[in-house]
């Protein structure tokens, strides 16, 4: 069967008509030629990784760092020779921890395969829809969608986006899993809200019609119902080719105030001379991202373009969460995309209201130029320090930590004994005859006690 003519809803085989020069333009890459819409997770995930031991810290490292046992591996995030590595080339992530780790008041829609919603990593920075009463199968926001609690599953169309292919639940690791937990991995955003949207089932394989839909839910979320979603992120291809209805709701997306960030994809294509989707469609809230290797080049498998792919950011080797509450490696434009999608998060936090162009010139006009893509990506390796700091985010100072106060209790000298003391209580109880009963006890000052002497109506 022919995976073109499988494509739902909107999709043409048709080579978009004109490009503007100068602007990203790409789209991920299939993980099998059949599916139809299809993760961007490179097949060869350790074709671009060599494995050394580790180098050791390069850099002056801020206050404080995450206790996550894997955060040791994430060369994303802090590069310090893993997998054969160079010091340094990373995202900075650290020295942006200095301005903020992130807030859940901020909404990422991940538009994948679902999200594994009991992760231990992740289900703390699950968004949670504020006007929606779990389970009581009512539509108490009146969105359409019935106890949408943590997003939509677009594939099955019920309230459980749940993943059982992995790959969504990788991404949403990238972005946001739990920093300083003490648990897997640490995500860009230690704290975020992170929207589960699955147009993927448990193949990979999705259709242009449930895309439609996740876009359409979150621009909803977004203008209508007020959900402060700044970013979705969307390691997905499809393989069809140009869709002008697709267009036309990331387009929609943007106005509302969602970056669009995507998966160059992984078909070691110029996207410049060979636009791919949907990283090519040549709108303002569009960013594209390549894949990088630990030793900063750009990943074997990668697309690249001068003026279609606008950033360049880790990909090869990436440990994250992954299905059934575990983690793994997994390599991609689908991991680099959400290094991007992270920081829009952490942007989001540092300076709430920040639009979508702000966010583009953030990230694209702070990236670090490198000479080993040169005329292949248009601003290089992203940067979220940077970033934060173009941003006019101030870096807030480590919490001082306030020595607790030891509280003394004061010295009470008891009383000098005095004896036996009668001592009258009062009880309110209903009796048959009427009125109350009360007590006589018996008080002795000097043991403490209390031994009841009599009972008499009142």
């Amino acid at each position: 069967m022919d995976w073109r003519g499988s494509f739902a809803t909107g999709s043409s085989s048709a080579r978009k008509p004109a490009r503007r020069r100068g602007r990203p333009l790409p789209g991920p890459a299939r993980l099998e030629p059949r599916q139809l819409l299809s993760a961007t997770v490179d097949p060869t995930p350790g074709a671009d990784v060599a494995v050394a031991p580790d180098s050791g810290p390069a850099e002056i490292l801020p206050a404080a760092l995450p206790g996550d046992p894997s955060f040791a591996v994430e060369w994303g995030l802090l590069n310090t020779g893993q997998y054969g590595g160079t010091p340094g080339n990373d995202i900075n992530a650290t020295r942006a921890w200095d301005f903020t780790t992130g807030s859940r008041s901020v909404v990422v829609a991940v538009i994948d395969s679902g999200i594994d919603l009991t992760h231990p990593d992740l289900a703390a920075n699950l968004w949670v829809n504020p006007g929606e009463i779990a389970g009581d199968g009512i539509d108490n926001d009146a969105n359409g969608f019935v106890d949408d609690i943590h997003g939509w599953d677009f594939v099955d169309h019920d309230a459980l986006p749940q993943d059982g292919f992995g790959h969504g639940t990788h991404v949403a690791g990238i972005i946001g899993a739990v920093g300083g937990n003490g648990i897997g991995v640490t995500g860009v955003s230690w704290q975020v809200s992170i929207m589960a949207l699955r147009i993927q089932d448990d193949r990979g394989a999705g259709t242009t019609s449930a895309v439609l839909a996740a876009l359409r839910y979150a621009t909803m979320m977004r203008r209508d119902h007020g959900i402060m979603i700044v970013a979705s992120n969307n390691s997905w291809e499809a393989p069809a080719g140009y869709s002008g209805v697709v267009e036309q709701a990331i387009r929609e997306h943007g106005a509302a105030g969602i970056t669009f960030v995507a998966a160059a994809g992984n078909n070691a294509t110029n996207t410049d001379l060979t636009p791919r989707y949907p990283g090519g469609y040549d709108l303002p809230n569009v960013i594209t991202v390549a894949s990088l290797t630990p030793q900063g080049t750009l990943a074997s498998s990668s697309n690249y373009g001068a003026s279609s792919v606008d950033v360049a950011a880790p990909g090869a080797a990436i440990q994250s969460t992954y299905r059934s509450g575990g983690d793994t490696l997994l390599s991609g434009t689908s991991m680099a995309a959400p290094h991007v999608t992270g920081v829009a998060a952490l942007l989001a936090a540092a300076k709430p209201g920040i639009t979508v162009a702000e966010i583009r010139a953030a990230i694209l006009g702070t990236a670090t130029p490198l000479p080993a893509l040169a005329g292949k990506v248009a601003s290089v390796r992203l940067d979220a320090c940077a970033a934060l700091g173009a941003s006019g985010a101030v870096p807030q100072p480590p919490p001082v930590v306030t020595p607790p106060v030891v509280v003394v209790p004061p010295v009470i000298t008891p009383p000098p004994p005095a004896g036996l003391v009668n001592v009258s209580l009062r009880a309110v109880a209903d009796v048959r005859r009427g009125g109350g009963v009360g007590l006589y006890a018996r008080h002795d000052a000097a043991s403490g006690t209390m031994g009841m002497a009599g009972v008499v109506r009142v």
